[in-house]
C-alpha cells in the first residue's frame, strides 16, 4: 500500500480573518480528510497572512497553510472536492512534489553572470 502513495504538497489559502485557533482546526480537518482518502500528512506549517497577486472573490489577502502529504492518486480528486467545500478555504493548490529539488537554488540570469 505504501508504495502506491505519491508525494504531494498542498497550499490552502483561507479567509484572512481566521485566527490561530481556527487555522489549527482547519489543519486538523484537512489532515482527517487526507487520512479518509488513504493518505497521511508528513508535515504542515502556517505560512502567515500574505497579500494575493490578484483578488479571489472578495479577498485581496489570505492566510496560507502548507501541507506535505502522501496520498494514492485515486484519492486526490475526492480530497480536492472535499477541501474546496470547507467554507474558509478560498483556494487550494495541490502539486506532485516528486522530482522537485529539495533545496532549490536561485539561478542567475545571463546579465547577472556577466557582471
Amino acid at each position: 500500500m505504501a508504495s502506491s502513495l505519491r508525494e504531494y504538497e498542498a497550499i490552502l489559502i483561507t479567509d484572512p480573518q481566521l485566527n490561530e485557533a481556527a487555522m489549527a482546526e482547519l489543519k486538523n480537518q484537512f489532515g482527517e480528510m487526507v487520512t479518509r482518502h488513504g493518505g497521511r500528512v508528513e508535515d504542515s506549517q502556517f505560512l502567515g497572512k500574505r497579500k494575493l497577486s490578484y483578488r479571489i472573490g472578495k479577498f485581496s489577502e489570505g492566510n496560507f497553510l502548507q501541507v506535505k502529504l502522501h496520498l494514492p492518486p485515486a484519492g486526490l480528486d475526492g480530497l480536492k472536492k472535499m477541501a474546496n467545500m470547507i467554507e474558509p478555504v478560498v483556494r487550494l493548490l495541490v502539486v506532485s512534489s516528486a522530482g522537485l529539488p529539495v533545496n532549490p537554488q536561485p539561478q542567475l540570469s545571463n546579465q547577472e553572470e556577466g557582471e
